[in-house]
């Protein structure tokens, strides 16, 4: 289990420090306040997630309201050890590290008794692509959900990880405000929110393109991630923003587009793998079972396919991929109904390895990943992907879905950037059917390959060679059998001109929201018209973006791409690993901690090499450090009146999850202290649908519009794995007859035309009004069995669908 929210160590126990008062404010600062109420002086440790592409920017301390500290980026051990030196001599200290890839911790040290600390932490984030809504989705998280397996520090030993202790409180007496300002460049037309209850209000004071936001309910506490999703005009049209920063006097640019083109279908391989650990229970595995039903009805006639489950254990449909037939697809379709959550914990690892060994060596593999999980080993899963990606060159993409309300962004987003796939979220309110479609429709396609952006036309010398030492060298025995030379000096290009992030250009999918950064050095002109190139199975494309002709001032988007950059760093695809003048050479892991600490002192960024530093240096005579060893008093715990100190209800769950585990009677203890006055919040983001749905009972619920999602599968029943829709009293009873006999009037004569007519049509006027990509693929299957039932006549299978389509139409409104 994770701890957060602020807490300070006693033997061996840990204690809450009392939360003041929570904001998020425009400009996406973080605000916490606490207050020591203990009698000594101490020091806490305040744990908080971000999502990975967040870049922490911005660090402040003010004390008592009287004094502020900023924090300052310095390379990570040594800010560790400056941290303790001004403990040891009585100063306030704080230092905020990345202890995971989507969660900070925060050290105080030195809270003198009675002492209030407002802790500030600023940071931007991309907003990402919703395929469901159309939309862009911003997620504030809240929660850090437990992980599965074990963890540990060696690469930074010099963190402090707090021991994984939870603190609750059995009261709470304080609750949360919201107060959202969206600011979009075009007009708003809709803000809505999948985790919250909230109230909109559009076009402030007449300008359309800024509304507010507040919640519409009193809440006591954040037990999941604050989503919204924002729909405003254009916001799928490629834009090339420049952003100037008179700083550092340099130009950069982020390129964003959601493509929108078409390419011919490849017979493909296609693995599903479902997490059906016990955390899936209830609504995500049934989430999860309609939408591999879904899916499996859509496949297409050529493909194979196969059906993974994974928990602490792991099995398959198959012994082998299988071609999608009648009888496959009748049993994997009784399978995904009869799912259930009862394969224990989460390990992703030994499925996937058994995935990527068992794939087919004659076709693309691509592989869709379906997981509420957090899991500790990312970084092994990762380098997994990685491996096999490489072995099967462009013929293994991996797509991942995350399901559920504190889904690990870190864990679904890395394994799909390392298996050139692309990863959507979705929470337990939400629907996933178009999400998932569009993967697939994306999955079945060839990769583009050969990816280039022109981003200026001067001939530029790009790289300059720098002599590197190696310092990660091994001590070398004097007696060994090993004759292994250690690696030699080597000159490696590290200086470029023009600082593209990511390097390598990622995939490009329809319908998937594409981003690339870019910082050209002082004196480099950018083009005026941005050059997306790249090869397909069907041909070259190209797109031209004009520079938008604002040039905007700051440096947001120079502090994304230096995020981009690190990233690129820490997965080893960066310049330095992946330009050609570096192929074949060793990059010492010196090499790249010197890279990342250089741009995050550069950008003023947290890292996993760099930290911020503020000390509140004091007058060391005034001061009295004390260290408690008095064990803190005990206070009464009821398991119907727990809730939590920090900003999550879920720390609640966790404890009590912990007490059922055989938890001793010393930590629960240590859990019983403290408590939370009050919990604000204002922000600056954007929000998404809640979809309710309702089980179709009758053909006089299937007429109304718009339909149900339960109405699109329970219609799909009557479809065939071919895309067939063969006759049957139940398919007749569907539309309110008996039997062939009582269509006489709509002329078609052919029973099995018929009803494929009938299908395309009800599809059509009635389905495709509310779900037409979720159920587009179906529809295509059917409409091409129709044409070979009519012998391909073109104007014969018009005539017939228009026949259809009229008697569909009079009984939708009978």
């Amino acid at each position: 289990m994770q701890p957060y929210g602020l807490t300070f160590i006693a033997e061996d126990c840990s204690f809450p420090v009392p939360l003041q008062n929570v904001s998020v404010e425009a400009n996406t600062t973080v605000c916490q306040t606490y207050k020591n109420v203990e009698q000594n002086t101490i020091e806490a440790i305040y744990k908080f997630p971000l999502h990975e592409a967040t870049a922490v920017c911005g660090f402040e301390a003010e004390i008592d309201g009287k004094k502020k500290v900023k924090g300052i980026v310095k390379e990570a051990k040594q800010a560790a050890k400056e941290y303790d030196e001004a403990i040891q001599q009585g100063h306030g200290a704080y230092l905020l590290e990345e202890q995971l890839p989507d969660i900070f911790q925060c050290s105080i040290g030195n809270i003198t008794a009675g002492q209030t600390v407002v802790i500030r932490i600023t940071y931007v984030t991309e907003l990402k692509h919703d395929a469901e809504s159309e939309n862009v989705r911003f997620v504030f998280p809240t929660v850090i959900a437990p992980r599965y397996g074990s963890f540990g520090f060696s690469l930074n030993d010099w963190k402090k990880p707090v021991p994984d202790l939870v603190s609750y409180t059995y009261k709470t007496d304080y609750y949360l405000k919201l107060a959202i300002t969206c600011r979009m460049t075009s007009v708003i037309q809709n803000i809505e929110s999948p985790s919250h209850h909230i109230s909109v209000e559009l076009n402030i004071n007449g300008n359309p393109n800024v509304s507010k936001v507040t919640l519409a309910e009193q809440i006591t506490f954040l037990e999941k991630d604050f989503i919204l999703v924002v729909k405003s005009l254009g916001l799928d049209q490629p834009r090339a923003f420049v952003e100037y920063n008179p700083k550092m006097e340099t130009n950069c640019v982020m390129l964003t587009l959601v493509p929108k083109f078409a390419i011919n279908e490849v017979m493909s391989e296609l693995i599903f793998v479902i997490d059906r650990s016990g955390s899936m229970q209830g609504g995500p595995i049934k989430k999860a079972s309609e939408a591999l039903q879904l899916l499996l009805r859509s496949l297409p006639e050529n493909c194979f396919f196969n059906v993974i489950s994974f928990g602490s254990r792991f099995d398959s449909l198959f012994k082998k991929s299988q071609p999608y037939t009648e009888g496959s697809f009748s049993k994997a379709l009784k399978h995904a109904q009869e799912m259930d959550a009862n394969y224990g914990g989460t390990e992703i690892y030994n499925p996937l390895k058994w995935v990527f060994e068992n794939s087919s060596k004659d076709m693309p593999t691509s592989v869709f990943l379906l997981t509420d999980g957090q899991v500790y080993n990312v970084d092994q899963i990762v380098e997994l992907i990685k491996s096999s990606e490489e072995k099967k060159k462009d013929d293994l993409r991996l797509f991942s879905i995350g399901i559920g309300n504190s889904v690990s962004h870190h864990l679904v987003e890395s394994v799909s950037r390392a298996g050139k796939g692309y990863a959507q979220f979705v929470t337990y309110t939400e629907r996933m059917d178009k999400k998932i479609i569009g993967m697939l429709k994306n999955a079945i396609k060839p990769p583009i390959k050969d990816y280039n952006i022109t981003w200026t036309n001067q001939i530029l010398d790009d790289v300059s060679p720098v002599e590197i030492k190696p310092v990660d060298k091994p001590i070398i025995s004097f007696y060994s059998d090993n004759a292994t030379p250690p690696p030699a000096t080597q000159d490696i290009f590290t200086d470029i001109k023009i600082q593209q992030a990511p390097f390598l250009i990622p995939p490009i999918y329809p319908g998937t929201r594409f981003i690339v950064y870019c910082i050209l050095e002082k004196g480099i002109e950018l083009c005026k018209e941005i050059i997306l190139s790249a090869i397909s199975n069907d041909g070259p494309m190209k797109l031209s973006i004009t520079l938008d002709p604002v040039i905007l001032q700051g440096s947001k988007i120079h502090t994304l791409t230096a995020r981009k950059l690190i990233q690129d760093l820490e997965d080893g695809t960066s310049f330095i690993h992946k330009h050609q003048s570096n192929s074949g050479k060793t990059i010492p892991n010196s090499l790249i901690r010197e890279q990342v600490v250089n741009l995050g002192v550069t950008y003023s960024l947290a890292s996993k090499h760099t930290s911020f530093l503020a000390i509140d240096e004091r007058d060391i005579n005034l001061v009295a450090v004390s260290k408690s060893s008095e064990f803190p008093t005990i206070r009464s715990l009821e398991d119907s009146a727990g809730a939590p100190l920090t900003t999550s209800a879920s720390i609640t769950r966790r404890a009590r999850s912990a007490r059922r585990q055989s938890q001793t009677v010393k930590d629960l203890a240590c859990a019983a202290r403290g408590k939370v006055i009050s919990d604000e919040i204002y922000t600056y983001m954007y929000s998404d649908e809640i979809n309710q749905v309702a089980t179709v009972l009758s053909a006089t619920s299937v007429k109304s519009k718009p339909p149900k999602i339960e109405t699109l599968y329970n219609f799909l029943d009557f479809q065939s794995f071919d895309g067939s829709f063969l006759p049957s009293a139940k398919f007749y009873s569907w539309f309110g007859k008996n039997d062939f006999k009582d269509f006489e009037i709509i002329g078609i004569e052919n029973e099995k035309v018929l009803c494929l007519t009938l299908a395309l049509a009800y599809l059509e006027i009635i389905i495709f009004e509310t779900f037409k990509d979720e159920c587009e693929m179906c529809y295509e299957k059917a409409k091409k069995v129709l044409k070979k039932e009519v012998g391909g006549d073109e104007q014969k299978i018009n005539e017939i669908l228009e026949k259809g389509k009229e008697w569909v139409n009079k009984w939708a409104v009978e």
